[in-house]
């Protein structure tokens, strides 16, 4: 019998016994499952869209650090950025060390499209490079404010690499006859409760959620944020993980997640298309100023925030040249320009507003 202050070293091993087929389930898989493919489907409406991935990220990159309480804005980490790293902020710093995470582990999907023990590590490796290893002592617990505890994790490290070695199965069997979209919740809730690493685990595993979803192709980018949802119902969201825990019953910890992927996906194609409709805008405009329109909108959507230098160098031009561009560029309301210290950063507030 689980008890939260002994290590869960019985933790059940996946698949749990459980009906995946109940019909509250799968009406919501279905509606989750359509939500995921008009999104996938508007991705492809922007040109160029892998040059979005990383700025769409960062929102999601905020988001996921602010539920363990990092908190930055989105608008900082953008500009950070753009900034030497001697000016990094602490905070800006840690959510970038997500943000390079999902873009790491999306590149390692596409060449191996394999979710495994040690993906994970690699994984948690990006986010906190101090704390790479695996847990090997006891005494880890997950506590509130006031130092109750509320779960214990399986202790010792052969019990963690059993579970995690189980998950990795679970994980890429493709013939189990279990929609990914059921799977994910439950991966996600198997990876929190076997807490394999000292710090972090809960941006490793929210990395996972997205990345699952690219591995069992219902999205082709890692577009989906999850963790602006969570971080709006987080009480409900840890009060079905401990219900999950303590009844060994999924079923309205799928529904939470089905759920979340309906309502995040309908946020993210509207971002989407609104994103898009602002690329059109802004390339007719500089269009008109007898510039690479093509290449100049490409380089101002790809990175939020830029320097004159960096510009200069994307463009390859001299600094006088990117100069005289950026006065024109500025005087037609295409962009505008911030003093941060030193460095004078060009950005489009519209693309800046859509991305908070």
């Amino acid at each position: 019998m689980f008890d939260k202050n002994i290590a869960y070293n019985d933790l059940p091993l996946l698949p749990w016994k459980f009906d995946y087929e109940q019909k509250e389930i799968l009406k919501l898989t279905i509606k989750a499952s359509e939500a995921l493919s008009k999104l996938n489907g508007l991705l492809y409406l922007v040109p160029n869209i892998e040059i979005l991935i990383s700025p769409l990220l960062t929102k999601e990159s905020v988001e996921s650090s602010a539920i363990e309480n990092i908190n930055t804005t989105t608008l900082k980490v953008l500009q950070s950025q753009a900034l030497p790293e001697k000016n990094i902020a602490w905070a800006e710093k840690e959510v970038l060390h997500y943000h390079n995470a999902i873009l790491k582990g999306f590149e390692n999907i596409k060449k191996y499209w394999w979710i495994g023990y040690n993906f994970l590590i690699e994984t948690q490796s990006i986010i906190e490079p101090n704390k790479t290893w695996i847990r090997k002592l006891p005494w880890t617990v997950i506590a509130n404010w006031f130092w109750e505890t509320l779960y214990t994790p399986p202790s010792w490290k052969e019990n963690i690499d059993k579970l995690l070695t189980n998950l990795e199965k679970f994980i890429n069997d493709m013939e189990d006859d279990i929609d990914p979209l059921i799977k994910m919740p439950v991966i996600h809730y198997q990876f929190e409760s076997i807490h394999p690493f000292y710090d972090w685990n809960w941006r490793t595993w929210r990395i996972l959620n997205v990345l699952y979803l690219v591995l069992t192709k219902k999205l082709d980018f890692p577009v989906l944020f999850l963790s602006e949802y969570i971080n709006k119902t987080k009480w409900k969201y840890y009060k079905l993980l401990n219900k999950t825990t303590n009844t060994n019953d999924y079923t309205n910890l799928i529904i939470y997640f089905l759920e979340a992927i309906i309502e995040q996906s309908k946020n993210t194609w509207e971002k989407i298309l609104k994103i898009k409709e602002l690329m059109s805008e802004k390339e007719e405009k500089i269009e008109k100023l007898n510039m690479d329109y093509s290449k100049v909108t490409k380089i101002l959507f790809s990175f939020p925030f830029l320097s004159v230098n960096e510009l200069a160098n994307k463009l390859e031009i001299s600094r006088q040249a990117v100069t005289n561009n950026i006065s024109k560029l500025e005087e037609n309301n295409v962009v505008e320009s911030i003093k941060i210290g030193r460095n004078k950063l060009i950005f489009i507030p519209e693309f800046i507003a859509l991305l908070s």
